[in-house]
């Protein structure tokens, strides 16, 4: 199957694999004036933030931008926000981090992780023998060691899964892996691969500008529904077979339509089952749910009962989906299927924004705490917890999907 770079990213990366990009790319800027940036990240980030320090002591904060700031004549642009993302990242929150500029490069691959297995299920129309490979090193390193270099620029006080999800979007990008030492060259990388059928074989990748738009190969080549569709934000789709209805829900753009319709089809159809699925939702205003969709799932008692409403999570459910999937186990009888959730259920969050003077880079910020949960837990668990494995995937099966339209109630 092949898709654009837009609607890939809008798929991949907005919050799920990788974080932001803005459109600008770096100007050309002195080093004082990158030391302004530097300083000016440090005294904004306490003003603005919630609570800075919540996870990071204010000592090593300000030892983190000091260093930063005396280093920066002796490192390279990229380095300089590489650097600048590691010390977000030890405010602890996922809400908290710079943008990385559209100037960064691109290794034309996409990455994921089944269980301890990085895999390659997308990749560029320049490389489509890799499609199905298992990364074995990435420039003689393991998987698991980049992974674990990677968390130095994702928030420290997030989960398993979160890292789980966000780390192979970075492994993409040349900048990083050249600032935290994994690459020597930013502009290829040498990757030992196995195939799917088990030959082992070495491939130099060359990094990609972001500028041009280029074609993308996904595996496997048939796709299972939740991946189906990128570019839509909310969709719906009849299995008449089973008279369930299954939600294709991204984000929240023209939600209240959206939502209504999904309704009023419900409404007119014979429906056992309804299945939301939040898998690749990266988050948006929840606040629209709690208004529309979830009161009036409420009331239609056909839907609201064990084993008729199925809400599906996954690493990549975060934020406002995250938070609306717990007030679905709150306030309905749904079931959560899948995998925990890529978020802390009581965390900061409500992110705001501010860019640097010089750099005109973005950076986001929590402004508020949320507790959702009484219990203080690492990540919102699944009532029925699926995790993916490469066997389903390659043959473009959803255990998800087959557990739920299996059940049965009162089993």
């Amino acid at each position: 199957m092949i898709v654009s770079l837009v609607s890939l990213v809008s798929q991949w990366c907005a919050r799920q694999g990788c974080f932001a990009q803005d459109r600008e790319t770096l100007p050309s800027l002195t080093k004082a004036q990158w030391q302004e940036d530097v300083r000016f990240l440090g005294l904004e980030l306490v003003k603005r933030h919630k609570n800075v320090f919540h996870h990071v002591s204010r000592e090593e904060f300000e030892h983190d931008i000091a260093a930063l700031e005396e280093a920066v004549p002796n490192l390279e642009a990229h380095q300089i926000v590489v650097r600048m993302l590691q010390i977000t990242a030890k405010v602890g929150d996922a809400h908290t981090y710079v943008h990385m500029p559209n100037s960064f490069h691109i290794y034309p691959l996409i990455l994921y992780w089944f269980g301890k297995e990085l895999r390659v299920i997308g990749a560029s129309r320049t490389y489509p023998t890799l499609l199905g490979a298992r990364v074995v090193k990435i420039e003689g390193l393991e998987p698991a060691e980049v992974n674990d270099r990677l968390r130095t620029i994702m928030s420290q006080d997030e989960n398993d899964w979160f890292n789980l999800n966000n780390g192979p979007g970075y492994m993409v990008y040349p900048e990083v892996l050249h600032t935290l030492g994994v690459v020597k060259d930013p502009t290829h990388v040498l990757l030992t691969l196995e195939s799917d059928q088990g030959q082992p074989f070495l491939i130099d990748i060359r990094a990609a500008t972001r500028e041009v738009p280029f074609d993308w190969l996904l595996f496997p080549k048939e796709l299972p529904l939740y991946r189906r569709r990128p570019s839509e934000q909310f969709w719906f789709e009849y299995l008449e077979d089973k008279q369930t209805v299954y939600v294709g829900f991204r984000g929240y753009d023209s939600f209240k339509r959206s939502a209504q319709e999904l309704l009023d089809f419900i409404d007119r159809h014979p429906t056992k089952k309804l299945v939301i699925d939040l898998r690749q939702n990266g988050g948006g205003d929840f606040t629209k749910v709690r208004k529309s969709l979830l009161p009036a799932l409420k009331r239609r008692s056909q839907i609201n009962q064990k084993g008729s409403l199925f809400v599906i999570i996954g690493r990549r459910t975060f934020s406002a989906a995250m938070t609306n999937a717990i007030d679905f186990r709150k306030e309905t009888n749904a079931i959560l299927v899948g995998e925990p959730v890529g978020d802390k259920p009581n965390s900061y969050q409500e992110n705001d924004e501010f860019r640097l003077p010089n750099s005109h880079l973005k950076v986001s910020y929590s402004t508020r705490y949320y507790k959702f949960q009484d219990e203080d837990t690492p990540a919102l668990m699944p009532d029925v917890r699926i995790d993916p494995s490469w066997e389903a995937f390659r043959a473009g099966r959803d255990p998800v999907m087959e557990w739920i339209l299996a059940y049965q109630q009162g089993k």
